[in-house]
C-alpha cells in the first residue's frame, strides 16, 4: 500500500490470496455478531420514534452502501493472468473505504476480543493463538494499516 500522487491510496495485490484477504474486508464488515452496528450506535442515543423512523434507515443504508461500494471496487479491479493488480482509492471514496474497514475491525473485535491480544509483537506470539484468532489479528493489523494510510495521506 502506498499513497498516490493525486492524493489517493493504492493497494497492490500479487496473488489470489491477496485478493481473498481484500474480499474479507466486506465479509468481516457484514459479519458483526449481536445487534447490527446501527443498533449498537443508537443504544447510546436518546431513543424515540423519530430516531427509528428517520435516522436508523439512513444509517443502515449508509453502512450497507459502503460495504457494497468496496465489494464492487475489489471485484472490478483489473488483474493480470498471474492475479496481480491494484485497487486505487480516490479522495472522494476514502471515507467510504474507511467506514467499511472500520465496520470490519469492529466485527473482528466483537468476534475475537482482539483488544486482549494486543501484545502481539513477534511471529512466535501469533503461533500461540487459536487459528481463527490468529487470522483475525493479521486481518485487523492489515485493516488498521489501511485506515492509518487513509487518515495520514488521503482524508
Amino acid at each position: 500500500m502506498a499513497p498516490t500522487l493525486d492524493g489517493g491510496l493504492r493497494i497492490d495485490a500479487d496473488s489470489l490470496t491477496d485478493w481473498m484477504i481484500l474480499e474479507l474486508i466486506c465479509a468481516d464488515a457484514t459479519n458483526l455478531p449481536g445487534p447490527p452496528l446501527y443498533d449498537q450506535i443508537s443504544s447510546r442515543m436518546v431513543q424515540n420514534d423519530d430516531w427509528k423512523e428517520f435516522v436508523v434507515p439512513d444509517i443502515v443504508t449508509q453502512f450497507n452502501d459502503q460495504i457494497t461500494f468496496v465489494s464492487r471496487a475489489i471485484s472490478a479491479a483489473p488483474r493480470d493472468e498471474d492475479h496481480a493488480g491494484s485497487i486505487f482509492i480516490s479522495k472522494e471514496d476514502a471515507m467510504t473505504w474507511y467506514g467499511t474497514v472500520n465496520q470490519a475491525r469492529l466485527s473482528l473485535e466483537h468476534q475475537h476480543d482482539l483488544s486482549k491480544v494486543d501484545d502481539i509483537t513477534t511471529e512466535e506470539d501469533l503461533d500461540d493463538l487459536d487459528s481463527d484468532v490468529r487470522a483475525a489479528v493479521i486481518r485487523n493489523h492489515f485493516y488498521t494499516s489501511i485506515q492509518t494510510l487513509l487518515l495520514e495521506f488521503v482524508i
